[in-house]
């Protein structure tokens, strides 16, 4: 197997398992993944594939960077992906045209937790909805959200728009 058809193997892999684990949405996964980065390391013998300065990550209306983006195997299956950088982003658009966009310090998916961390500076954004907090814990499976940091002293800030009559939310902006 050559190095470009494991490359994009592990990035197909990884953003099939975001999408569809993380974000359930579109038929993304059936789209061409597109990787652009300064340098990209792979290492069959650990699992690990290492992907350096300004990654790009993209698949359909998938979209994740960071500084740094690490793929981790186990058996050949994705066990956790890792997003570092000054400010990580993922983003996707919704079959109903609504946009999900996550973004801080570091991401870390772990697939057989089903769980994603997102931490320093983190924010999750729905539709103008937005959960805010150095610390965010999304459990996929249970579609639940927490927030706050680990010494209990940081803040979480939540924004939530009225809906209007026909069930939308409002784009207007709101005090927060």
């Amino acid at each position: 197997m050559n190095l470009r058809h494991k490359l994009c193997s592990s990035c197909v892999i990884a953003l099939i398992v975001c999408s569809t684990s993380l974000w359930a949405y579109s038929d993304d996964a059936s789209k061409p993944v597109k990787i652009k980065a300064d340098s990209a390391e792979i290492n069959e013998n650990t699992g690990t594939s290492i992907y350096r300065g300004n990654v790009r990550i993209s698949q359909g209306s998938i979209l994740l960077t960071g500084d740094r983006v690490v793929l981790e195997t186990v058996d050949k299956k994705i066990h956790k992906i890792t997003s570092e950088g000054s400010l990580c982003t993922f983003r996707q658009v919704r079959d109903d045209g609504k946009t999900v966009h996550a973004q801080a310090e570091k991401m870390v998916y772990t697939v057989g937790k089903k769980q994603v961390v997102l931490s320093k500076n983190a924010k999750l954004t729905e539709g103008g909805n937005t959960f805010a907090s150095d610390r965010i814990v999304f459990h996929v499976d249970k579609k639940t959200i927490s927030g706050g940091g680990l010494s209990g002293n940081e803040r979480v800030n939540i924004t939530v728009l009225p809906e209007t009559p026909n069930g939308e939310n409002q784009t207007n902006s709101a005090g927060q």
